[in-house]
């Protein structure tokens, strides 16, 4: 489906996997935008021939999402956000959950704009609020959804139960069917209001089925324009809503006005029709009633858009089979989900061994569009006292991601992984007194590093490797270190200017490159080593002694650290020290011109002494290096 998305091809470098935030727009979306945009911008429901024909797209637009959600009998209210439209819901039923002296049950997992609106109405009003938290006691599905947790909560005076369908965290499905109706076994005048933001994309909406009595969705996360849904299923209950609009609609008998605060936004509505001509095309290419060799119309119905929607849940089955499998086989990587049930292709990682800020600015830069949040889950952090700054790193994936794509990202989470080598450390003087002017003058045009008080000068850079004559820069990679490895500067996200491309041609560059490469190659085989980091430093002394590290014995982070000294003026000391495990003292020694320590920084410490002018009668000093670490 890919060749649909002009943005997708645009950037096919890329890989999309943040589209449980925000999906991509197919060309049908675009054109039909478009065609709003020029033939239908003016105000509906009016007498002239443009606004009746935007009248008319709007009808169709509805009809559209009514087999969308399989609407028989319920009500369809539209806004700008899910955040908008549960607001305009929960401050609409106000008086009714007063009059209930209700008890209102909400899941901790869900997304906020499903919690704060009604946690304000039950403080308001006294009433008493309850959670459906996950079960973590259980050692072996330890963020565990159990239905028995939640009914055992609903009671004689439970008014309302808010649920999401999946949870834009654990990605697991939730079967509404059977939660609705047990819920209302106990108490049938129960309102159970579902989430189905993170479950359009993915599966089939039918609220006729399901039975629950709010349900909304939001298409920007299904291939449309922001615009958002909610299904109302009792009409009765709908007229007697407290209006949260204009005093005119107060005795309006289009309910809708009541709770589409400022209208309909109609271009983003109109894309809904481009939406439908997306889903037909689905159905050509998958040859729905013999459509891709007739030229016959193809009408969209509800027959049709189930078709479509089980090819979907078909394609994207084997992206959770392709993960589950990576996920399970490895113990470095937590994923926050419950073990047995269904699931859509959201995966929410946790990294035993990196900081998943530094995780994400990596994967970014490489090509990997995503993010590390909460994502508004917030409640579901603080119940697990998980780090909110952090958040999880996640990877949600939709029906135009390529199974290449698939292969391509579990081979980039295989790179993020600490490997026991037996590899100590060595020094490399191959080409000692070596170094060339070009590579010693590059230094002179650093900037300055702001992150330090004293003057030190920095480039940084991550570099792809496909052989000695083919290394490049890649993007604007922005550096990190956790403040489990650094006290300083840790948790700082710092800026610094890429190195100069033409060192990258540099002899005496590549050498000392390949020296650092060849020894992850002869001893780091398990990972992917073509991407290295590079830091170019200059740290200059005066009248006082400069500590070249604040951070004492310490650690980078990272599988191997490559330190290459470049030029030593007018400086004394600077000897590298080098400890075990137990950070006992084992080697120290000065890195003279074109001599490189590597050294197993998963395994060993290190620390290095101040440097003080040689010559006091010169005001200055400076030591050159360069760094090179492995990404993992």
């Amino acid at each position: 489906m890919k060749r649909f998305f002009p943005s997708l091809n645009k950037y096919s470098n890329y890989i999309f996997c943040n589209n449980a935030s925000n999906s991509q727009l197919p060309e049908h979306v675009l054109n039909a935008n478009h065609h709003f945009l020029i033939n239908n911008y003016v105000e509906p429901e009016t007498n002239n021939i443009l606004s009746k024909s935007l009248t008319n797209h709007n009808e169709e637009a509805k009809k559209i999402v009514n087999i969308i959600f399989n609407n028989k009998h319920g009500d369809i209210v539209y806004g700008g956000s899910c955040t908008q439209l549960i607001y305009n819901l929960a401050n609409s039923m106000e008086k009714y959950l007063k009059i209930k002296n209700s008890e209102i049950i909400l899941a901790d997992f869900n997304h906020e704009s499903c919690i704060t609106p009604f946690e304000r109405i039950a403080t308001k009003n006294n009433a008493i609020l309850r959670y459906w938290s996950l079960n973590k006691d259980d050692i072996n599905d330890k963020y565990k959804i159990c239905y028995d947790d939640l009914l055992k909560n609903v009671n004689c005076n439970t008014s309302l139960v808010v649920l999401p369908h999946v949870s834009n965290i654990l990605g697991n499905v939730l079967d509404i069917y059977y939660l609705n109706k047990e819920i209302k076994k106990i108490n049938p005048d129960t309102k159970v209001l579902v989430d189905g933001v993170s479950f359009m994309p993915h599966g089939l909406i039918n609220v006729d089925y399901f039975g629950c009595d709010f349900y909304v969705v939001s298409f920007y996360k299904f291939c449309g324009l922001r615009i958002s849904a909610l299904y109302i299923k009792d009409s009765d209950f709908i007229y007697n809503i407290e209006n949260q609009n204009h005093n005119v609609f107060d005795n309006s008998e289009d309910f809708s006005k009541k709770l589409e605060i400022g209208g309909i936004n109609y271009e983003n509505m109109n894309s809904i029709i481009g939406l439908k001509e997306y889903f037909l095309e689905i159905a050509r290419f998958f040859n729905y009633n013999n459509s891709k060799v007739s030229n016959d119309f193809l009408e969209f119905n509800r027959k049709s858009f189930e078709f479509v929607i089980e090819k979907i849940k078909i394609y994207e089955r084997v992206f959770v089979n392709m993960f589950k499998v990576f996920l399970n086989n490895n113990p470095n990587i937590e994923t926050m989900e419950t073990k047995d049930l269904p699931k859509v292709p959201i995966f929410s990682l946790l990294f035993k061994d990196y900081d998943l800020n530094y995780v994400s600015l990596i994967l970014n830069e490489i090509g990997v569009l995503t993010n590390n949040s909460t994502f508004y889950c917030n409640r579901l952090f603080d119940y697990y006292n998980l780090n909110k700054e952090n958040g999880t790193f996640r990877i949600s994936l939709m029906h135009y991601n390529g199974f290449d794509e698939g292969n391509k990202l579990i081979d980039y989470l295989k790179m993020l992984k600490k490997i026991d080598s037996n590899f100590c450390y060595r020094v490399d003087s191959n080409y000692k007194n070596r170094i060339c002017n070009e590579l010693k003058d590059s230094f002179n045009y650093l900037n300055r590093d702001m992150y330090y008080e004293d003057k030190r000068m920095r480039a940084f850079s991550l570099l792809k490797i496909i052989n000695i004559n083919n290394i490049e820069i890649i993007g604007d990679l922005q550096y990190y270190c956790s403040s489990k490895y650094n006290n300083n500067n840790g948790i700082i996200i710092r800026k610094y200017s890429n190195i100069e491309s033409s060192i990258l041609n540099n002899k005496c560059f590549k050498f000392l490159l390949y020296t650092f490469y060849n020894e992850l190659k002869n001893h780091y085989n398990e990972i992917n080593i073509n991407y290295i980091k590079v830091h170019q430093i200059r740290v200059y002394v005066s009248n006082n002694k400069s500590e070249l590290n604040n951070l004492g014995i310490h650690q980078e982070g990272y599988n191997a650290i490559g330190i290459a000294c470049i030029n030593r003026i007018n400086i004394k000391g600077g000897i590298n020290l080098i400890y075990d495990s137990s950070k006992n003292l084992i080697h120290g020694l000065q890195l003279d011109e074109g001599e490189m320590l590597i050294l197993n920084d998963n395994k060993l410490y290190h620390d290095i002494l101040p440097i003080e002018l040689y010559n006091d009668k010169v005001d200055e000093g400076y030591r050159d290096i360069l760094v090179f670490t492995s990404v993992s």
